[in-house]
């Protein structure tokens, strides 16, 4: 069985934004695991484990959802934390500009998914790039202080011009993704 989801992938400046990010957030002794500047993405639809056979059927979806839709701009911009200050289990970096666009793929995404049996997502879709994952309880007032120092952070744009379908392999020291299949979206 191969773990796997489907996402878009930042570019190398904004991996770079992140990384400097990071690298300042961490100054500040705040209890978050940190993800790899590399390895943030944002989810477009998870899948849980799929068998290698489902590969292929899910990249043709994927190829369906994307078509007559040409590519985007989002601009990354904000941070914020999930569910609460208290208990941060995911420190963000929030996604504006062209959401309706990204919001129409995940949906085309979530419907074509569907035809192959995967569950449409209950919740609704919050688009965002993860930095980190909390740990423990944190000083909610420290956090909230950082929070509202990044509130009108611009980490960059983003041309969304494909997803990817990835497997993730889970390590001791965090997740190891690969891509498994890429579709592009028409120019």
């Amino acid at each position: 069985m191969i773990r796997a989801f489907i996402a878009i992938t930042p570019p190398e400046t904004l991996q770079r934004a992140f990384a400097n990010t990071q690298g300042a957030l961490q100054r500040l002794s705040l209890p978050f695991r940190w993800v790899k500047p590399a390895q943030i993405h944002l989810t477009l639809k998870f899948l849980g484990d799929i068998t290698p056979e489902a590969i292929d059927p899910i990249a043709q979806a994927m190829q369906r959802a994307v078509t007559n839709l040409t590519p985007f701009a989002l601009s990354i911009q904000g941070m914020g934390c999930f569910p609460s200050l208290v208990r941060p289990r995911v420190l963000w970096v929030g996604i504006h500009a062209s959401y309706d666009m990204l919001l129409q793929l995940h949906q085309r995404l979530d419907t074509e998914l569907a035809a192959l049996g995967f569950a449409p997502e209950e919740r609704p879709f919050r688009p965002h790039l993860t930095l980190a994952r909390g740990q423990q309880r944190v000083n909610g007032r420290h956090l909230a202080t950082v929070l509202h120092a990044y509130h009108d952070q611009h980490f960059g744009d983003m041309l969304v011009d494909q997803m990817q379908l990835m497997q993730s392999q889970l390590h001791r020291d965090g997740a190891v993704y690969t891509m498994l299949r890429s579709v592009t979206l028409q120019h």
